[in-house]
Formats: structure tokens, C-alpha cells, sequence
């Protein structure tokens, strides 16, 4: 994949693949050049998506999403969050582009003025796709490019320079017109599934075996949103395609599997986790959905 001039403009022959990581009483910022390393972390299986990211991508890329994929070509720029599984899959094994990658607790009201969900780019369920022109993606690399010479700055004022060009970043992705995103605008049904939806990945990672999953239920999760249960149903058909039992079953699923190849927790341990009051129930559930027993699957998949 041929990186764009600007994009070959920034200095990053001496760095890293994961550049000016910040640890600090307001979290954690690095700035990644994604033609170094493998960039494991951008892959939908990486499972413990705690941070944000904006990202410019050049080329062909699969954009993997909880229930769906979307093909991006030429320059793009994506904002993603951390309630909503993703993964960025190259056409041809490689990557061409940048990407901050932060936590929310590094934007927030005491350091920068702004709280990061107030951004209607980082709502939680929201996940914003840009295809860019040429002159405004030397706009955006113009940015990225002060927060490379940050990163190999010595100053005291290192992590309140990129942290102030991140967010300009952020406000010129707003300024994006709405007809060049891949997000549609939203209707009824767009929205209670979004709302649905960010009620569901609220409750995940699950991180501790103390972590209890509560809305397990299509009923659950219409009461919290004060909705009936078949009026909730009907409008996330209308916009997924699934039904609201598919879609919690399809998530349980995916954190099981998460949990059984990457900690050493006991089945029950997982099972009550997850909201199951006996591992019986876990393993017919587990074996109805990928035809296997959990511990079969840890047996197969386990690192």
C-alpha cells in the first residue's frame, strides 16, 4: 500500500510503532504510525478496547463492526469508542496511516475545559466514518504532524500540547459535513437501537469476577429504556436486521469466548459473570450458539 506524500511527510523513522505514550494522572495517550508493527491492537479480536482513537487510514481497508463490515477506500478518518467491538482489517496485510489512541480520562473537564462524551463524535453507540479529499486530508495531517513533534519534545508542557491538538482533531472531524460520513442520520428506530445498544455494551468489558452482568433480557433492557418490550423489538428489526434476543445472545457469546481464551477464571466463575445463576444453564447456552462446550472451546483456544 503507497503512503500519500503527506502522509510520508511525517518524521517517524526513529519511532516505535506506538509513539509518545503518556502515562499521567489523566490517563493514558499514544500516537501510533500504522505501518510499524502489527497494529494487534486495531484487530476486532483484541478484546479489551478500553481507549478511543482517531484514525487516518489511506487505501482499502474492512472496517468490522458488532453486526456488520464496511469497505473504506482512499483517505478516511474514523473516530471510534470504547463501547462498540471494531476492527480495521487491510485488503492487503498492510496499513497506511495514523491514529491517536487515548482514554476518556484524558480529556476531561479539570485538564482540558471539555468532557470527551459531550463530543457528539464519541456519544457512546456512535461510531463515525469519513471520506476525505485531498486538501482536507493535508489538513488533517498538518495536525497529526504537531503531535508527532510533541511526542519528541522535552518540555513540561508536552502532554497539554498534544492533548490541545488532539481536540483540534476533534472539533475540525464535527466540522465534517454529515453527507460525506457513513453514518446516516438518525430515525426513530436508529435511535432506540443506539440507545439499546449502548445500554448492552455499558456492561462490558467484563473485567472482575466481582463484574455481574444485569440486563440480560430483552424485558430488562425495555424497561430500562421505558419502552414494551415487543415496541423495542420491532424497532431494533427495523434497524439490524436482528432481533434484540439475537443481538444479546451474539454479545454474551462474544464476552464468553473473550473470557474463556484469555483468563484463567473457573467456567462457574464465567458463567456467573454473565448473569447465569447456574454453570448448567452457561454451558447449554454457550453450546446452543457455537455447537461446542465451553470447555472445549478454552481447550481449543486458549493462549
Amino acid at each position: 500500500m503507497k503512503t500519500s506524500d503527506a502522509l510520508s511527510s511525517i518524521d517517524t523513522k526513529n519511532s516505535p510503532a506506538i509513539l509518545g505514550t503518556l502515562h499521567s494522572d489523566t490517563g493514558v495517550f499514544s500516537i501510533i504510525d500504522l505501518s510499524v508493527g502489527d497494529n494487534s491492537i486495531l484487530s476486532f479480536e483484541y478484546s479489551r478496547k478500553t481507549f478511543y482513537t482517531v484514525t487516518l487510514l489511506q487505501g482499502d481497508y474492512q472496517l468490522e463492526f458488532e453486526d456488520r463490515s464496511i469497505d473504506i477506500s482512499g483517505n478516511s478518518l474514523l473516530f471510534t469508542t470504547t463501547k462498540v467491538p471494531f476492527g480495521i482489517k487491510s485488503s492487503d496485510m498492510g496499513y497506511a496511516g495514523i491514529s491517536c489512541v487515548f482514554k476518556e480520562e484524558f480529556i476531561t473537564k479539570a485538564n482540558s475545559g471539555y468532557r470527551l462524551l459531550e463530543f457528539p463524535i464519541y456519544k457512546p453507540g456512535r461510531q463515525n466514518i469519513y471520506s476525505l479529499t485531498d486538501e482536507q486530508t493535508n489538513d488533517f495531517i498538518t495536525i497529526y504532524n504537531k503531535i508527532f513533534d510533541e511526542t519528541h519534545a522535552d518540555s513540561v508542557y508536552k502532554e497539554n500540547l498534544q492533548r490541545t491538538h488532539l481536540l483540534e482533531l476533534i472539533f475540525n472531524g464535527q466540522k465534517l459535513a454529515p453527507a460525506n460520513s457513513f453514518v446516516k442520520t438518525n430515525n426513530t428506530s436508529e435511535v432506540i437501537t443506539c440507545s439499546f445498544i449502548r445500554l448492552l455494551e455499558s456492561q462490558f468489558p467484563v473485567e472482575s469476577q466481582q463484574d455481574t452482568i444485569k440486563l440480560k433480557t430483552p424485558k430488562d433492557f425495555a424497561d430500562s429504556l421505558s419502552l414494551h418490550p415487543n415496541y423495542l423489538n420491532r424497532q431494533v428489526k427495523l434497524s439490524k436486521g436482528r432481533t434484540v434476543s439475537n443481538i444479546i445472545a451474539s454479545r454474551l457469546i462474544q464476552e464468553a469466548m473473550i473470557l474463556l481464551k484469555l483468563t484463567d477464571w473457573h467456567i462457574a466463575e464465567i458463567s456467573y459473570s454473565l448473569g447465569f445463576e447456574e454453570p448448567s444453564h452457561f454451558n447449554l447456552f454457550f453450546k446452543k450458539h457455537t455447537e461446542g462446550s465451553p470447555t472445549d472451546y478454552r481447550k481449543l483456544h486458549k493462549e
